[in-house]
Protein backbone atom coordinates (compact mmCIF):
# COMPACT_ATOMS: atom_id res chain seq x y z
CA UNK A 1 0.00 0.00 0.00
CA UNK A 2 1.34 3.32 -0.76
CA UNK A 3 0.61 6.29 1.57
CA UNK A 4 0.28 9.13 -0.21
CA UNK A 5 1.16 12.28 1.98
CA UNK A 6 1.64 15.89 1.32
CA UNK A 7 4.90 17.34 3.02
CA UNK A 8 5.33 21.29 3.07
CA UNK A 9 7.95 22.27 5.77
CA UNK A 10 8.77 25.95 6.60
CA UNK A 11 11.03 27.20 4.30
CA UNK A 12 10.20 24.90 1.74
CA UNK A 13 12.83 22.60 2.70
CA UNK A 14 11.14 18.38 2.47
CA UNK A 15 13.14 15.85 3.85
CA UNK A 16 15.42 13.39 1.90
CA UNK A 17 12.32 11.00 1.00
CA UNK A 18 9.63 13.69 -0.34
CA UNK A 19 11.56 15.27 -2.97
CA UNK A 20 8.87 14.27 -5.37
CA UNK A 21 5.37 15.42 -5.15
CA UNK A 22 2.09 12.95 -3.82
CA UNK A 23 0.78 12.65 -7.18
CA UNK A 24 4.06 12.16 -8.55
CA UNK A 25 4.69 9.30 -6.53
CA UNK A 26 1.75 7.38 -7.03
CA UNK A 27 2.06 8.29 -10.67
CA UNK A 28 5.35 6.03 -10.95
CA UNK A 29 3.83 3.52 -8.68
CA UNK A 30 0.95 3.06 -11.36
CA UNK A 31 3.87 3.41 -13.79
CA UNK A 32 5.35 0.33 -13.13
CA UNK A 33 2.68 -1.89 -14.15
CA UNK A 34 3.02 -0.14 -18.07
CA UNK A 35 1.49 2.20 -20.00
CA UNK A 36 -2.17 3.42 -19.18
CA UNK A 37 -4.93 5.48 -20.30
CA UNK A 38 -6.20 8.25 -17.97
CA UNK A 39 -9.06 6.14 -16.63
CA UNK A 40 -6.70 3.14 -16.36
CA UNK A 41 -4.37 5.02 -14.06
CA UNK A 42 -7.21 6.53 -12.18
CA UNK A 43 -8.54 2.26 -11.38
CA UNK A 44 -4.66 1.98 -10.37
CA UNK A 45 -4.36 4.52 -7.80
CA UNK A 46 -7.52 3.17 -6.25
CA UNK A 47 -6.25 -0.24 -5.78
CA UNK A 48 -2.51 0.87 -4.95
CA UNK A 49 -4.31 2.58 -2.12
CA UNK A 50 -7.01 -0.18 -1.02
CA UNK A 51 -9.46 1.98 -2.74
CA UNK A 52 -9.29 4.34 0.56
CA UNK A 53 -8.55 7.48 -1.77
CA UNK A 54 -9.95 8.54 -4.95
CA UNK A 55 -8.04 10.67 -7.69
CA UNK A 56 -10.29 13.16 -9.95
CA UNK A 57 -10.07 13.53 -13.97
CA UNK A 58 -9.54 16.85 -12.85
CA UNK A 59 -6.54 16.39 -11.36
CA UNK A 60 -5.08 13.39 -13.26
CA UNK A 61 -5.25 14.78 -17.21
CA UNK A 62 -3.66 17.95 -15.97
CA UNK A 63 -0.92 16.25 -14.47
CA UNK A 64 -0.27 13.84 -17.23
CA UNK A 65 0.07 16.70 -19.57
CA UNK A 66 2.48 18.85 -16.94
CA UNK A 67 4.60 15.57 -17.41
CA UNK A 68 4.32 14.81 -20.70
CA UNK A 69 5.56 18.33 -20.87
CA UNK A 70 8.81 18.20 -18.85
CA UNK A 71 9.44 14.99 -21.21
CA UNK A 72 8.76 11.70 -18.48
CA UNK A 73 5.80 10.53 -20.75
CA UNK A 74 5.14 10.38 -23.68
CA UNK A 75 1.36 10.22 -24.92
CA UNK A 76 -0.09 8.14 -28.22
CA UNK A 77 -3.33 7.76 -29.27
CA UNK A 78 -5.04 4.58 -30.23
CA UNK A 79 -6.96 5.06 -33.28
CA UNK A 80 -9.42 1.85 -32.80
CA UNK A 81 -10.21 2.79 -29.35
CA UNK A 82 -9.53 6.91 -29.46
CA UNK A 83 -8.30 6.26 -25.89
CA UNK A 84 -4.91 8.08 -25.15
CA UNK A 85 -1.97 6.35 -23.83
CA UNK A 86 0.67 7.31 -21.67
CA UNK A 87 4.08 5.58 -21.54
CA UNK A 88 7.41 6.52 -19.33
CA UNK A 89 9.78 7.78 -21.85
CA UNK A 90 13.55 7.11 -21.43
CA UNK A 91 13.76 10.14 -19.13
CA UNK A 92 10.62 9.15 -16.71
CA UNK A 93 12.04 5.79 -16.37
CA UNK A 94 15.09 7.67 -14.67
CA UNK A 95 13.08 9.45 -12.67
CA UNK A 96 11.29 6.87 -11.80
CA UNK A 97 14.55 4.70 -10.45
CA UNK A 98 15.60 8.08 -8.26
CA UNK A 99 12.18 8.05 -6.83
CA UNK A 100 11.68 4.88 -5.88
CA UNK A 101 15.73 4.73 -4.54
CA UNK A 102 15.01 7.75 -2.54
CA UNK A 103 11.85 5.80 -1.14
CA UNK A 104 14.51 3.30 -0.13
CA UNK A 105 16.77 4.95 1.48
CA UNK A 106 14.47 7.51 3.67
CA UNK A 107 12.34 4.17 4.75
CA UNK A 108 13.04 5.35 8.35
CA UNK A 109 11.31 8.92 7.49
CA UNK A 110 8.35 7.89 6.16
CA UNK A 111 7.97 5.44 8.57
CA UNK A 112 8.03 8.11 11.52
CA UNK A 113 6.08 10.35 9.34
CA UNK A 114 3.44 7.56 9.30
CA UNK A 115 3.82 6.84 12.84
CA UNK A 116 3.43 10.83 13.64
CA UNK A 117 -0.17 11.00 11.84
CA UNK A 118 -1.21 7.48 13.90
CA UNK A 119 -0.57 9.54 16.60
CA UNK A 120 -2.12 12.56 16.05
CA UNK A 121 -5.36 10.01 14.89
CA UNK A 122 -5.23 8.77 18.27
CA UNK A 123 -5.15 11.64 19.81
CA UNK A 124 -8.03 13.17 18.11
CA UNK A 125 -10.25 10.32 17.92
CA UNK A 126 -8.57 7.72 20.65
CA UNK A 127 -6.87 4.71 20.70
CA UNK A 128 -9.84 2.26 20.20
CA UNK A 129 -10.61 4.35 16.88
CA UNK A 130 -6.98 3.91 15.73
CA UNK A 131 -7.52 0.13 16.11
CA UNK A 132 -10.75 0.19 14.37
CA UNK A 133 -8.99 1.80 11.02
CA UNK A 134 -5.66 -0.61 11.52
CA UNK A 135 -8.45 -3.42 11.43
CA UNK A 136 -10.87 -1.55 8.68
CA UNK A 137 -7.46 -1.35 6.57
CA UNK A 138 -6.57 -4.53 7.16
CA UNK A 139 -3.01 -3.46 7.87
CA UNK A 140 -2.20 -6.30 9.85
CA UNK A 141 -3.57 -9.31 7.58
CA UNK A 142 -0.81 -12.28 7.25
CA UNK A 143 0.63 -12.38 3.69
Amino acid sequence: MLLIISMRYAGGRMPKGFQAAPYELAFFFAMKEGRAYGYELAARFGRMTGGHMKFSFGTIYPFLRRMENRGIIKSTRDEKSGRVYYALTPKGRMAQAKVFKGMKESRREWEEKLLGILAMHAEVFGRKALLDLLERGKLFAKP
